[in-house]
């Protein structure tokens, strides 16, 4: 008989004795070795690139920020410059400015005398023109008997025929608003054949 030996594979034989085969990175320690150190480098350039970017936007934050610092800068320093050339200007027109205020309060002083003065004349005059228009307002059948002044109040005092010559004398004045105001006709008394009336007014003074 021919014996056949089974045992030298060393597969064999040690399933045969129960044990386990043996793992190949334990029979290969330099090429395990080369594994975790590639998979260490491919590790640390992930985190090298994450810094890297960081550092790039920190800096182009920072180049953005400074540039806007420079532009409120300049932006200050225009708006001081022109301040002070306003406030230089200002300083030029100052004596122009108060020459002008001086003139100003002298028209208004002159214009209230000319004012002051008119009104005064006008005063003056008044008697003169009222007892025109007065007369010009008087229809015919009404007699003035007495006319009384309180200042710018006058009380005429009159005689009429009839009731409706004192309305009409009422309307004429009232028609000249110019020179009369609050024409007022209280009522007339009759005596014989005549009415005794009385006409109230304001006078325009200015």
């Amino acid at each position: 008989m021919i014996k056949i030996n089974l045992l030298r594979d060393p597969l064999i034989q040690s399933a045969a004795k129960g044990g386990a085969p043996k793992n190949e990175a334990a029979e290969n320690p330099v090429e395990a070795k080369m594994e975790t150190k590639d998979t260490s480098k491919d590790t640390g350039g992930g985190g090298k690139q994450s810094i890297t970017y960081g550092i790039l936007c920190c800096l182009l934050f920072s180049c953005l920020g400074g540039l806007y610092y420079m532009w409120l800068n300049r932006s200050v320093a225009a708006e001081q410059s022109r301040s002070a050339s306003l406030s230089g200007e200002k300083d030029e027109l100052k004596p122009y400015l108060k020459l002008e205020g001086q003139f100003r309060e002298q028209s208004d002083s002159l214009r209230k005398k000319e004012e002051a003065l008119a009104k005064l004349k006008k005063q003056q005059q008044l008697p003169v023109y009222f007892l025109q228009e007065l007369a010009n307002s008087l229809p015919d059948n009404v007699w003035f008997a007495r006319l009384t002044f309180r200042g710018a109040k006058v009380e005429i005092r009159g005689e009429a025929l009839t009731e409706d010559a004192i309305y009409q004398f009422r309307d004429n004045l009232a028609s000249r608003d110019q020179w009369f105001r609050n024409v007022n006709f209280p009522g007339a008394n009759r005596k014989d054949k005549r009415l005794e009336f009385t006409l109230t007014l304001d006078l325009v003074l200015a």
